[in-house]
């Protein structure tokens, strides 16, 4: 089997149910395909609803929330030689069969980020770029193989920045990341589950720890400073309400911080992570 589309849902059965239509629809004239759905613990209908609509989908039911690692139950049981990654409220609109041909094309390749064209987050910053260090969950293909020597999403950062902790691992095992502005995703972003705090909370909170735990020890420090200090650079624009979640954030790292292994990669993994990611330039000549 060449895909395997790995949707991870918690609590929108609507959406979900939308999700895997418009995946039919696009694989409708295609067989060497299956369709696996993680339902991460949800409350709602949203297991019973597929089982019934759409009897050959594959569903893995957790009995606990784990957050982004539920992908990785879903990367476990796929016979996909490539892994779609698409959240329970995106789907691919078209160019699909381009972007998999990158990955046959080119074996050095391991994770294709695809074009988010809408929604909270896009990788429309990504056109210039031939390789990247970034792509977004809900629209990417991850080659099995990849899963197979550097394991999957990491459960300790549970929401959010999962993708640039699974990019440097990607990376430091010798893999490339590729965008491809040809293949489109709708992600129509449900609010159900997503709030302003807990997006800057988590995303803050995890961007320092990912540093902490990947970069040299000598240097991981000042990069947790920059990524603190850039965030609150964006105060102004954000306005006051989110200085609680700053504070927040800060202090979540500092519980978390006593449980992470320092892992140093490649130091040109290091090099390109710093380079790449806005919050761990330099902040203004200070640090």
């Amino acid at each position: 089997m060449k895909l395997s589309f790995v949707i991870l849902n918690y609590n929108r059965e609507k959406e979900l149910l939308t999700t895997i239509q418009k995946t039919k629809q696009l694989m409708a004239d295609k067989d060497d395909y299956e369709i696996i759905v993680v339902d991460n613990a949800s409350p709602d209908n949203s297991v019973a609803a597929v089982k019934k609509q759409f009897p050959d989908v594959i569903i893995v039911e957790r009995k606990v929330n784990n957050g982004v690692a539920g992908w990785n139950d879903g990367f476990e049981v796929a016979k996909g030689k490539y892994l779609i990654v698409l959240d329970d409220d995106s789907n691919i609109e078209d160019g699909l069969d381009c972007a998999i041909e990158v990955l046959d094309t080119n074996l050095d390749v391991g994770i294709v980020a695809l074009n988010i064209v809408n929604g909270a987050f896009t990788t429309h910053y990504l056109y210039h770029l031939r390789d990247s260090i970034d792509f977004i969950g809900c629209g990417a293909i991850i080659r099995k193989e990849v899963y197979n020597k550097i394991g999957g999403f990491a459960e300790w950062l549970f929401i959010y920045t999962h993708e640039w902790e699974y990019a440097i691992r990607c990376l430091d095992a010798g893999y490339k990341i590729r965008y491809f502005e040809n293949c489109h995703v709708n992600h129509r972003t449900s609010s159900i589950n997503r709030t302003s705090e807990r997006l800057k909370v988590f995303s803050i909170r995890n961007e320092m720890a990912i540093v902490y735990k990947f970069f040299n020890k000598k240097d991981r420090l000042r990069y947790v400073t920059r990524v603190y200090l850039n965030h609150l650079k964006t105060i102004p624009t954000n306005g006051l309400k989110v200085i609680p979640w700053h504070i927040a954030a800060l202090r979540e790292f500092l519980k978390m911080r006593k449980s992470i292994e320092n892992t140093p990669v490649n130091k040109a993994v290091q090099d390109f992570y710093s380079v790449s990611c806005w919050a761990t330039r330099r902040f203004y000549k200070i640090v």
